[in-house]
Order: C-alpha cells, then structure tokens, then sequence
C-alpha cells in the first residue's frame, strides 16, 4: 500500500495486524506554528527554515514538516515515560530554535485568515488539498499520543476506556477560543474546523479488532484511500506502530501541560486494561459530550461512563487520580501534579480572553509565543 491517491480501492485492500507496540509505552506528535518577528504565520518563507530543521534521529526524536508549510512537527522517540517525553520535546524545541524557528503552540493560530494556506507538496498531500478542497481554511494544530499496546485484545480495551474519556481530553487540552481573529465562542475552534472535515469524527464504538478491521475497510472502500491511514477519527489504532493515536488534544504551549497530558492517557490506557469500563458511550452520546467540551471547556456537564450527567470537572478530578492510582506504584505520576492545578485555576481559554482583553490581539500573540519558548514551562 501507498500513501499516495488511488484512483480505484483493490478488492484484496486491508488492515494489517497489530504489531507488538510495547507495554504502555508513549510517543508524542507535536504540531507547532511558524511564526515571525511579528508573530504572525511565516506562509511559504517557512519552507527552508523546516527543510534546515528536518531530522531524524531515533535516538533523540524526529522534526518533520506538514501539510502546511508553516508548520513543524516534533516526534518523540518511544518512551517509558511522560517525563522521558518531556525531556525528548524540550530538546526538539530548542533545536528549532537553534535553527531560528519561533514558533507558536495553539489549536488554531488566533489571527491568521480565512483562505487557503500554503500546503506542502506531496503526493499524500495533494489527494488531501483535492479531497478537502474549500474546507483547508486555516492551519489547525495537534497535539497526538501514542500509547503502545502488546497486542490486539489489549489494545481494544484501551480504545474503549480512552474512547469514553475522550471529550474530558479535549476539555483539559482546549486552548483555541480564537479564529480569524474573532473569539469563536468555543473553547476550541480547533474541534470546530477538524469536524469539517471527512472521516475526521470520534471514534466508534467497538468491541474487538475484528469490529476495527471491518469498519475501517468499508470507510476505505467508500472513500476509495489507499491504506488505513486515510480514517482520522480523534482516536485510531495504529498497527504498524502497535499504538493507539489520540488525536483530540488542541497543541498546548507549556510542555509541563503536555507531560501531563501524555501521562493521563497512559494512565487511562493503564488502567482500562486492568479495570475495564461496565458500559461504552454510545456514539451519539460521545458526540454531544465532545461537542460540550468544544464549546464550554472544562465549564460544562457531560454523561459520565455510568450514564449519569456531571460536571467535567468532577469527572476529571476522578480520572485523575484513577490515572494515577495506576501509575504511581511505578513512580511515574508526577506529572499529573499539574492537572490538579488546571482543575484549580483558570482555564485556557479564559486566560487568553483575560489577555485579550488587557492588552489586545498582540499581546495574545506575544505570550503564546513566550510560553511555548519557555523550555522549562
């Protein structure tokens, strides 16, 4: 199989196996913004800044472009730990600025507008700008955790625990409130963009590898894609890697915010294998609750995995400590520490309303761009 367009699916196109992907083991994929001395997206001057910055080194991690050629993507090398990542991400993003590269950690650049932004070239890339057409309206970015899994039947019992928490995930990372410099009224204008886009949905409910394999070849026939890589639910399986994708977090600007991140999904992962869930989300359930946490953040009420409405916050505060209830015997839950401030204090997406409204679009700009610099934040 190809990443490139096909013009026509064949009759023997499939998934293959679930490779062994570790045990709990995580990997991050980190999209960040390009910007100038005037913190605004670089557009197509970006394209040799990212070509100098390409590396890849399994050691120590991989810089990659994009779609969008003022982006970047820093990739961890597998590790054992959040903290392992954390180091891994501070050292990519200190090499691109070794390099000159000032970037920009948010869902969605808050002042960029509307209109199709420089798209790098690329087989892959050109069935996407074909399929996508109107709807690549501005560069989004993500941030992506891998956790790997041993084998199929663990790697579904992950999917299904990470599956129902999913829009308790968007909440904790939403950090997009602005678009074409407007406040969108969301929490994420990210989420708002990516469910225009096709096949880009929450993931649904399965059951077994098998409910996987099937329901990701009829989605492949239909769009009549190349390969499995072309269904982009918020959270898919990835069998060459051996992982499970999240894909449902807006990028976030401290990297203590990230480890944090990354050490929730392992420990939701962790512990959806030893303790499984008595009942799924149904999708349509899924799909309201992601969309509250689009639009209210952490400020709302969603179903609980017992199918009683609660507030985010509370379901967080015990998601929380259920991750790490599985992960401190390891000694690795320290850095679930900062969540326990984020459920204190304000929210993202208030905090940049709060600066906004202080100082203006620039000084939004200005300190997204100095926390995402900050190497020890």
């Amino acid at each position: 199989m190809t990443n490139g367009m096909s013009g026509e699916v064949p009759d023997d196109v499939g998934v293959p196996a679930h490779v062994p992907g570790g045990e709990f083991s995580v990997g991050v994929e980190e999209e960040l913004m390009l910007v100038d001395d005037q913190d605004a997206l670089m557009g197509a001057a970006a394209g040799p800044l990212v070509a100098a910055m390409s590396q890849s080194r399994p050691d120590a991690g991989v810089v990659t472009g994009e779609i969008y050629v003022d982006q970047v993507e820093l990739n961890t090398p597998v590790c054992a730990t959040a903290e392992d990542a954390w180091r891994a991400l501070r050292e990519l993003r200190a090499l691109v600025g070794k390099n000159g590269g000032r970037v920009l950690a948010a869902g969605v650049h808050p002042t960029a507008p509307v209109g199709v932004a420089d798209i790098a070239a690329s087989p892959r890339y050109d069935r996407i700008i074909d399929e996508y057409a109107g709807l690549l309206r501005t560069p989004t970015a993500a941030l992506q955790v891998h956790v790997g899994l041993p084998d199929e039947r663990t790697a579904i019992l992950a999917y299904r625990g990470l599956r129902n928490r999913l829009p308790l995930l968007r909440a904790l990372a939403a950090g997009s409130p602005y678009w074409h410099g407007l406040d969108s009224g969301q929490a994420t204008a990210r989420a708002a963009i990516i469910r225009s886009y096709p096949r880009t949905t929450m993931p649904p409910l399965l059951r077994s590898w098998d409910d996987y394999v099937a329901r990701t070849e009829s989605l492949m026939r239909a769009a009549e894609a190349s390969d499995h890589t072309y269904v982009w639910w918020e959270m898919r399986p990835r069998p060459l890697l051996g992982t499970l994708e999240v894909r449902v977090m807006d990028s976030v600007p401290s990297l203590t915010s990230v480890a944090a991140l990354t050490a929730l999904v392992q420990g939701i992962a962790r512990r959806a294998v030893e303790a499984p869930d008595e009942h799924d989300l149904d999708d349509d359930v899924l799909a309201v609750n992601d969309h509250r946490a689009s639009r209210y953040g952490l400020d709302t009420r969603v179903v609980d995995v017992d199918q009683h409405l609660r507030p985010m916050r509370e379901i967080a505060g015990r998601v929380v400590a259920e991750a790490r209830a599985v992960l401190a015997p390891d000694r690795i839950d320290a850095p679930l520490d900062a969540l326990d401030a984020t459920l204190a204090g304000e929210t993202e997406p208030n905090r940049q309303r709060r600066v906004v409204a202080a100082g203006g679009m620039p000084a939004l700009l200005a300190d997204l761009v100095a926390r995402t610099g900050d190497l020890e934040g």
